[in-house]
């Protein structure tokens, strides 16, 4: 009885405000899906793919997958690539599929980088098996059991590299106004996200980071990440998360490896920290990277203008 109860508290927003943007543990390998800026931001073409399911043992939990895919084309110092999301959580899903487009400008020792990215996001609620204590409830009533809605979508987003600091911010679903937020309509959210890399010696880097992120409910969610890598090969970590009001949502522990030059294979666990981990073993996420070629374009010489 205890679970049905906290199953509907932790659904109870969703019909209330709609759908906050997707929650990932491994972002910061990610960031062309919510900075379109990041796209091309690297010596190789990169694939992305990732996998997240949360709160384990829950039905209807958020099950989320994520492709990306971007390349850099020094002719036109520019980004070119492409992110598919598709995100279910409870009886809402929805697939948001975007280009994106990054404009390079290159200094001495850094680099800046202007993102655009643009769309459809499109999003479905079936709520004709859905229970409620009123059956004239005129939430689910207005809904007609089942909906959906295509809406174009935009990104715009800014980035700073040097071999050592990163910094960032951009803001999704930028088309959208804020008094149009539904379960059928995203709102527009704030990322702003920081890096600096220290190198302890040849073999060895520590990278502290933070990401944090407002939509327009507001909601803010802040994740506090260290990230150490071995020869640019293994790397692991620990992220810190608080939800609204910094209370503290989870415990996260991040681990990698590169099998291969070209590809690398990610983990990450979330251990929740609230009252809702007492009925949840926590959530799991999987990724995969790819890195193909060398250099500019689609082939050629590495070139030094990146540092990843």
């Amino acid at each position: 009885m205890k679970k049905v109860l906290i199953s509907m508290i932790m659904f109870l927003p969703l019909l209330l405000s709609g759908q906050n943007d997707i929650q990932l543990s491994q972002q910061f390998l990610s960031r062309v899906n919510y900075n379109p800026a990041a796209t091309g931001g690297s010596n190789y073409m990169h694939v992305f793919l990732l996998g997240r399911q949360q709160f384990i043992g829950f039905k209807g939990a958020p099950s989320t997958q994520v492709l990306n895919a971007h390349n850099y084309f020094s002719q036109i110092n520019s980004g070119a690539g492409l992110s598919v999301i598709n995100d279910r959580i409870g009886h809402e899903s929805s697939i948001n599929a975007k280009l994106a487009y990054a404009y390079y400008v290159h200094f001495e020792d850094s680099y800046l980088s202007f993102g655009l990215g643009g769309g459809v996001l499109y999003k479905h609620l079936n709520l004709s098996d859905a229970v409620s204590e009123n059956p004239n409830d005129p939430i689910i009533d207005s809904y007609h059991d089942r909906s959906s809605k295509f809406s174009a979508d935009f990104d715009f987003g800014v980035e700073y590299n040097t071999a050592q600091f990163q910094i960032g911010a951009s803001v999704t679903h930028l088309n959208i106004s804020p008094t149009k937020i539904s379960n059928l309509q995203s709102g527009r959210h704030i990322y702003f996200y920081t890096k600096y890399t220290f190198n302890l010696d040849l073999d060895w880097k520590l990278a502290p980071s933070f990401v944090t992120h407002m939509s327009s409910w507001p909601i803010m969610q802040l994740d506090l990440n260290t990230l150490a890598t071995y020869r640019d090969r293994f790397w692991f970590g620990a992220s810190l998360r608080s939800s609204d009001a910094f209370v503290m949502e989870s415990l996260v522990g991040i681990v990698g490896l590169y099998i291969t030059d070209f590809l690398g294979l990610g983990y990450s666990y979330d251990l929740n920290l609230g009252p809702i981990g007492k009925y949840t073993s926590g959530s799991h996420e999987i990724s995969l990277r790819f890195r193909i070629g060398r250099g500019e374009g689609y082939g050629g010489a590495k070139t030094p203008r990146f540092f990843e």
